[in-house]
């Protein structure tokens, strides 16, 4: 008898405190393939979903989860461990139901990122990029799994550079805002004019410190590894 779908709720569990260790483990360890292959029997249509609500309303997640679990979990939803941000571009999944996906990243890291990032908000002007692994995982969320190339698609531009110019305007930890910083950077060779608009109304600001004007100058020509 096929075993019963995952509930969001349980979706949700499972990515927070095993999914990441699953794959990994998956080859060795016959607990973890069998609930990597349950979670990902799931439909991506059914995923898409599930990530539109759970990147809405995410702000539980930072009371349920440490920040290891949440940066683990960064690690798997963005990441190849589940390869969601690229299954998200099929056909099979409705063109609206993409971009509403690409466009609810921007209130994960308004309702839970920028709350969770450089230690719980208590020194948000710091460098954590190469720190703790969940400023490091924001920092790298789009360099993970492609999600930058999500843009390069028409119909997930606007919703894409939406995500990265509201988080330059709305987070207020230095984490976020690198994040952000560093997907601009990869995107300035597809759309410069894009990139730099952006990147110039930041860098009007009086609350950003030197060392990230810094990154930001050096994004704003697409100078980020």
């Amino acid at each position: 008898m096929p075993a019963q779908e995952p509930s969001f709720d349980e979706w949700v569990d499972y990515c927070f405190t095993r999914a990441h260790a699953d794959f990994g483990a998956y080859a060795r360890d016959d607990d973890a393939r069998e609930r990597s292959d349950r979670f990902g029997a799931l439909d991506i249509t059914t995923v898409a979903r599930h990530l539109v609500r759970l990147f809405r309303s995410p702000a539980f997640i930072a009371d349920q989860y440490t920040d290891d679990q949440i940066g683990a979990a960064l690690w798997f939803l963005f990441g190849i461990g589940s390869g969601y941000f690229t299954e998200l571009r099929d056909d099979a999944v409705p063109r609206d139901l993409q971009a509403d996906c690409m466009a609810s990243v921007s209130t994960l890291y308004a309702g839970l990122l920028d709350h969770v990032c450089c230690r719980r908000g208590t020194d948000p002007d710091s460098d954590y990029s190469d720190g703790p692994r969940l400023d490091v995982a924001v920092y790298m969320i789009w360099d993970m799994d492609c999600i930058e190339g999500g843009v390069a698609h028409t119909h997930l531009v606007n919703p894409g550079f939406e995500v990265l110019a509201t988080v330059l305007k709305q987070c207020r930890t230095s984490t976020c805002r690198i994040s952000a910083l560093h997907g601009l950077g990869h995107l300035h060779r597809y759309h410069s004019d894009r990139v730099e608009r952006i990147i110039d109304q930041f860098l009007t600001r009086d609350d950003v410190p030197d060392w990230l004007r810094g990154y930001a100058t050096r994004a704003r020509t697409g100078m980020v590894l």
